[in-house]
């Protein structure tokens, strides 16, 4: 292999090397967004703990993971040149196969996505306020059978299933984009529906306890 070819390969390599630090940053940024609407969470305060180990935990494992990702692709990039062939070549053949307006269509996709997931934010800001309202003035108000706790985890679930239901359908949402990711999809409007059941019934059940405390039962 020739000097300038070397060079090329050299670049084509380190690009590689780049998509892997790319998709590390991108499921960063995913993450701290996820833990960034706990926030704004009733219970973010009581569990503050649990979560920012959780957090510590779930970074560290992503950290792994880019490592992995990057000694996998030093390994496969080392073995493809030693064998003599081309990254360069390879690269240009995989960009051959990219359908012509996929680009185009990739561009509108990550903006389409970018608004979903502002909104979600903002939406979620707003439920938040108003079930936090709503907690504090069932617990100023509660009778004298009524308990604190129940009130709260009622609340505190209710957050829950609100929280969980719109990432699941912001990840359902984003997933449809795709079409190779079409069975992922599917699975995901699955397990939206069915957390949405079982959390509403679970709610359903808190509710039920509220009333009958209320009633004296």
């Amino acid at each position: 292999m020739d000097i300038p070819n070397l060079y090329e390969e050299i670049i084509v390599f380190g690009l590689l090397l780049l998509a892997v630090i790319v998709v590390y940053m991108m499921l960063k940024l995913h993450y701290h967004f996820a833990f960034g609407l706990m926030k704004n969470t009733a219970s973010y305060e009581k569990n503050k703990t649990k979560i920012d180990r959780a957090k510590k935990y779930l970074f560290f494992a992503l950290k792994v993971l880019l490592w992995i990702g990057l000694i996998s692709m030093a390994t496969f990039g080392i073995y493809y040149l030693s064998e003599g062939m081309s990254l360069k070549a390879l690269l240009f053949e995989l960009w051959t196969k990219i359908p012509e307006g996929f680009w185009l269509e990739a561009l509108f996709v990550i903006i389409r996505i970018t608004v979903i997931i502002t909104l979600s934010r903002y939406v979620l800001k707003f439920v938040y306020a108003f079930l936090d309202k709503y907690q504090q003035k069932a617990i100023e108000n509660r009778c004298g059978n009524c308990s604190e706790v129940t009130i709260v985890k009622f609340y505190m679930h209710f957050h829950n299933m609100v929280k969980y239901t719109v990432l699941l359908g912001i990840l359902y949402r984003i997933t449809l984009f795709f079409p190779f990711l079409e069975v992922v999809s599917r699975g995901l409007w699955i397990l939206l529906i069915l957390y949405f059941i079982v959390s509403l019934g679970v709610l359903t059940f808190n509710g039920m306890t509220m009333i009958k405390e209320k009633r004296g039962l």
